[in-house]
């Protein structure tokens, strides 16, 4: 349970719960190398990722008319605490709309089963987080006989006529794309970088895709090389033993990219105590615990999951459909990668406090939805 705990922690947080979601890649404990350095490189310099909050919300189109009372909708929730996060934004936006919100814990081994029983129940629209559509393909076929649109949020497989009526949330690439840029910048176009990943899951593929390819085209004279852990290692605590002895044995490597929060927790203290002091250690879709790391000066660079939002912005593709309005392209664009920037010193981290360390989401992104839905706002 605490492996779950953390892979389904923020974003990708839930995102990764579901193995049988991946694809054919296998998991393993070696390393693979792709990299490109050039041999007298120039340095590399990159627009620089935001490191303060945004001020706006993805989406810009405002409702054609106020949606109408009194829909029910099903949250599925899944069992483990950081689950709240979005639990708590769905209650909060379907209140605005005067939306009657009932949240459902389920078994995270059973997802199918409790999407099949929440069909059951009638509501207007069922959300839930974190499960492929691969996984819940009897219950789906179920909900589209039934006239009920789900909503599906931090699950990499794009929407299907058969699926998911909209997919928030579905990508993290502008995680490790704003994360590559901090590297690059703060490393002066020198990095030599290591991501830690678990390879099985597709959503964590997208941001070590990414590195491969755009790390050397965006800086020549950088490097990437990729340690793959296991499920079980992250479980047994063993990753940060592991990583020091990548370290030791690849001493030209100086920063390493973490594509999930707990595979970075309590990471910096092992490496100094290994001699490791000069490594620089970065990641995607942190919370809370990596931001406190960052302010303690035990981890560098962090980007932090939105889930409130992403709640919001699951509860905003619901009340579009209540009005009649489509899921379009342009909207599924907008909402498929979440609001991104980097928390990497005490005074960024500090900018968490109002909502006690964890990022919610897009300064006013409440109102900034409410006005669009014509039920408030600023």
């Amino acid at each position: 349970m605490k492996l779950l705990r953390w892979i389904l922690v923020p974003v990708v947080a839930m995102f990764v719960f579901a193995a049988c979601g991946s694809d054919n890649k296998s998991s393993s404990s070696s390393s693979s190398t792709t990299s490109s350095t050039a041999a007298t490189p120039a340095a590399a310099k990159v627009p620089p990722p935001p490191t303060t909050p945004p001020d706006t919300i993805q989406v810009t189109e405002p409702l054609t008319k106020k949606p109408p009372a009194g829909k029910k909708i099903i949250f599925l929730q899944c069992e483990l605490p950081a689950c709240a996060r979005y639990a708590n934004g769905v209650k909060n936006a379907t209140k605005a709309l005067g939306w009657d919100a009932n949240i459902q814990v389920f078994k995270n081994a059973a997802p199918a089963a409790a999407l099949s029983q929440a069909v059951a129940q009638k509501p207007d629209y069922i959300a839930i987080t974190g499960i492929p559509q691969s996984v819940l393909k009897a219950p789906l076929a179920q909900a589209h006989k039934a006239g009920i649109p789900v909503i599906s949020g931090a699950d990499p497989e794009p929407p299907a006529t058969s699926g998911f009526e909209e997919q928030v949330g579905g990508t993290l690439v502008p995680d490790a794309d704003n994360i590559m840029k901090w590297i690059i910048n703060d490393s002066g176009g020198k990095a030599n970088v290591v991501a830690v990943t678990i390879p099985q899951f597709p959503v964590l593929n997208g941001e070590t895709d990414f590195l491969k390819k755009q790390l050397p085209a965006k800086c020549p004279g950088c490097s990437y090389d990729q340690l793959d852990v296991t499920i079980d290692e992250v479980g047994a605590g063993s990753v940060p033993q592991k990583l020091t002895g990548y370290l030791q044995a690849h001493p030209k490597v100086n920063y390493v990219f973490f594509t999930f929060s707990d595979l970075g927790k309590g990471v910096g203290p092992v490496l100094a105590r290994s001699g490791l002091k000069n490594v620089k250690l970065a990641g995607c879709c942190g919370d809370k615990a990596n931001a406190e790391e960052v302010a303690k000066g035990t981890s560098n660079a962090w980007t932090i999951a939105p889930n409130e939002y992403s709640a919001y912005a699951m509860v905003d593709g619901m009340a579009r459909l209540s009005v009649g309005m489509p899921i379009t392209p342009a909207l599924q664009k907008a909402v498929y990668g979440s609001p991104s920037w980097v928390v990497d010193s005490p005074a960024s981290v500090d900018l968490l406090k109002p909502t006690g360390g964890d990022w919610h989401g897009p300064t006013n992104f409440e109102s900034q939805f409410e006005k669009l839905w014509g039920v408030g706002g600023a």
